[in-house]
């Protein structure tokens, strides 16, 4: 037979599951790979002790087996009619968490006809009132969401006058993701009447707004407003379907069906199990099963296509899903994606759990993501590296709420450690909700089988999303000292930036080093392009003066060692793929209290200059070949010890101007940074060693 290849070829395609050597953590696994043109069905086969234990055949590029007998050693392999891609070894961990699944016809069955079924049923209502904290800070949004009042439909299409799309957006994320589900939330749960009708007003408004217009989810003016709709408007129809007459109901039920429908079309247009790198794209098979979901009964939708809907969500959160979540818990387009991203389609693994025994939250990923969220999305620490977002808050102006007020809720509860429990219940102490809502009142699950998560440790590894975290102290920000870095098989397309090998510094949450840059005005603006994606906006190397490639599937890196002795913890990074005119840069991160030691391993076949960049976020001053700077109490000073670093450069400014090539009306206005740049002479061989030490105030080190 042929042979039959599988090698990614463009950013966003699938990484096939399991690849060769993989320790696979629940059972069955989901078995998945590339697409061949030309391939009308595939066939999988599993082997253990060298017979064949499990075949099947499917059309789709991937495939759930029968559940494994037993934890050991496995292989697969992939046929299509005329080729064959050979044995692949994985095994079968000891401690695999058995995952159920089950079809779009059998959950389509088990929903009840009651209303509400979606968030929660009634029976559940006595406990979530409960919920006290929650409820006085529903409160609160209600009396915002009825000053409010209504908000302008869209006319960013037609009218050059009208708010244009970028702020309007960020606007009606206000009106339809806070007010409307604070109100409905009031209404089911706290028997708020005239929050009820004001959420029904607001619900009948968005109905009001021809879904194939600018507030399509694939129209030609962005997806924003749609996303907010298709996310929203399925709840809403359930939890105020008792103030709806009979018209209105049927109005607001095929308005959510077009919605439902336009998702299954992005879907299929992306062509999504194959190609599921699409940041957006992987929220919406839970808004195609939540519209479903709602829809039966109503009169408006097939039994046949919500099915086929639900078995399209089902699959996908069973099997491929999701890609940049990996199964060591991290998510690989950072942190400020992560904490909204895995909110998106909460409600609809809490509605399977209900009405089934598929359990989605379970699976690995999921059970390990408070591990990512304590060492990366700490509100402690002043910023949250990598990716786009880095620098956002809570709080944050330019996108309240985006960076979750809460990100562990739900998943700490379930898989803890106790620190993320921790964590989770010091954020429900809020004024108000800012975005996500949603997830406020769903009935508390059951924890897993078996339990992957462990306790919290001051050094983690992500090593599949590509990132390492060492602290001196998680459980205690105030005095912590901690580095973290990428290295990710994860390019630099999307939200990620080329920054394979760059690292942070932070001393009691305060970023000494940091990042650089922001998205401007908004995603895709010059400044974000041509400076923030960019390798020399990070603390990662410039080979004569050019950095790693953007929007690359080729930029990558890997983490190849991790190890915690106590005081000192030690990370090794092999960047070497991510410069095609190096054949080796390996950077080892040696964090102790008040010292972080940087050394990096660099060869060529040609004589090649090294900078080596560094940015703050205070005012650096060149001492000798040295920089110092104080930040908000905390005194840093970097000094590289070897390899023939010279200091050229200090700049108090971004070589691309924040605001470049955006109107004055929609300038923006951001926190300084800094950045500073030493260079080697060029030559084949290069061992530089960079220490940066940290004094509170010239006391004793961190």
């Amino acid at each position: 037979m042929e042979k039959l290849e599988q090698r990614r070829t463009k950013p966003g395609e699938l990484f096939p599951f399991p690849e060769d050597g993989r320790l696979v953590e629940e059972n069955p696994p989901c078995l998945s790979w590339l697409k061949v043109p030309g391939a009308k069905e595939y066939t999988a086969a599993v082997y253990r002790n060298g017979f064949e234990i499990w075949r099947g055949t499917t059309e789709k590029n991937f495939i759930v087996p029968d559940p494994l007998p037993g934890p050991g050693e496995y292989e697969w392999d992939l046929f299509t009619e005329t080729a064959e891609r050979g044995k692949i070894r994985f095994a079968l961990s000891p401690h695999a968490v058995p995952i159920r699944r089950t079809t779009g016809a059998a959950l389509y069955d088990a929903i009840p006809d009651e209303r509400p079924r979606h968030l929660f049923r009634a029976a559940d209502l006595g406990s979530l009132r409960a919920r006290k904290t929650v409820c006085e800070t529903l409160r609160r949004n209600i009396e915002i969401a009825l000053a409010d009042g209504i908000p302008e439909r869209p006319m960013f299409h037609r009218d050059p006058d009208a708010l244009p799309y970028r702020e309007y957006f960020g606007q009606f994320r206000d009106f339809c993701d806070r007010d409307l589900i604070a109100c409905t939330l009031g209404y089911a749960v706290l028997g708020d009447d005239q929050a009820g009708e004001h959420a029904k007003r607001l619900f009948l408004t968005f109905c009001d707004w021809n879904p194939e217009g600018p507030c399509s989810l694939n129209g030609r003016w962005g997806d924003e407003v749609g996303l907010s709709m298709a996310r929203c408007l399925p709840s809403a129809l359930d939890l105020l379907w008792p103030l709806l007459d009979e018209k209105e109901r049927d109005y607001a039920a095929r308005t959510v069906r077009a919605y439902g429908e336009q998702c299954r079309a992005r879907l299929e247009r992306l062509d999504f199990t194959q190609n599921p790198g699409n940041s957006h794209a992987g929220r919406i098979p839970a808004y195609l099963g939540e519209a479903a979901a709602v829809l039966k009964g109503t009169g408006v939708q097939s039994r046949e296509e919500a099915v086929r809907w639900l078995d399209t969500a089902l699959e996908i959160y069973g099997g491929i899903f999701p890609y940049y979540g990996t199964t060591d818990g991290g998510w690989a387009e950072g942190p400020f994606y992560a904490s909204s991203y895995v909110k998106w389609y909460l409600p609809f693994f809490s509605l399977v759990e209900r009405f089934s025994e598929c359990r989605f939250l379970d699976r690995p990923f999921y059970q390990r993501l408070p591990q990512f969220f304590l060492h990366f999305a700490s509100p402690a620490f002043e910023n949250h590296p990598f990716g786009d977002g880095y620098w956002c808050g809570t709080e944050d102006a330019e996108w309240p709420g985006f960076f979750a007020q809460n990100p562990l809720r739900v998943y700490a509860a379930r898989t803890g450690p106790d620190l993320a429990r921790k964590r989770a219940e010091e954020a429900e102490k809020t004024d108000r909700y800012l975005l996500h809502l949603l997830d406020l009142f769903l009935p508390e699950g059951k924890g897993p089988a078996v339990l992957l998560n462990g306790e919290a440790e001051n050094t983690a590894v992500f090593p599949d999303a590509g990132f390492v975290s060492l602290h001196t102290d998680l459980a205690h920000p105030e005095r912590d000292f901690a580095v973290l870095a990428r290295a990710s098989k994860f390019g630099s397309d999307s939200h990620r930036h080329a920054d394979q090998g760059s690292f942070a510094l932070f001393c009691g949450g305060i970023a000494l080093v940091s990042p650089s840059g922001y998205f401007g005005r908004e995603y895709g603006s010059l400044h974000h392009r041509n400076w923030c994606r960019t390798t020399r906006a990070h603390n990662a190397i410039l080979i004569d003066g050019e950095g790693q490639a953007e929007n690359s599937m080729t930029s990558v890196g890997k983490i190849l060692s991790c190890l915690d002795e106590g005081e000192k913890k030690t990370a090794v990074l092999d960047l070497s793929e991510a410069y095609p005119s190096l054949l080796k840069w390996q950077r080892t991160l040696i964090l102790e209290p008040g010292l972080l030691t940087v050394a990096d391993e660099i060869e060529a076949e040609e004589e090649v200059a090294v900078t080596w960049p560094l940015h703050t976020l205070s005012a650096p001053e060149a001492d000798g070949n040295a920089i110092r700077l104080t930040r908000r109490g905390v005194d840093m000073r970097a000094e590289p010890e070897e390899g023939g670093l010279v200091l050229r450069e200090i700049l108090d400014r971004f070589p691309v101007d924040l605001n470049a090539g955006q109107p004055e009306a929609y300038h923006v206005s951001m926190p300084p940074q800094y950045h500073v740049f030493w260079e080697t002479k060029p030559a084949k061989r290069h061992r530089i060693t960079v220490r940066i030490t940290a004094e509170r105030g010239g006391e004793s080190p961190v």
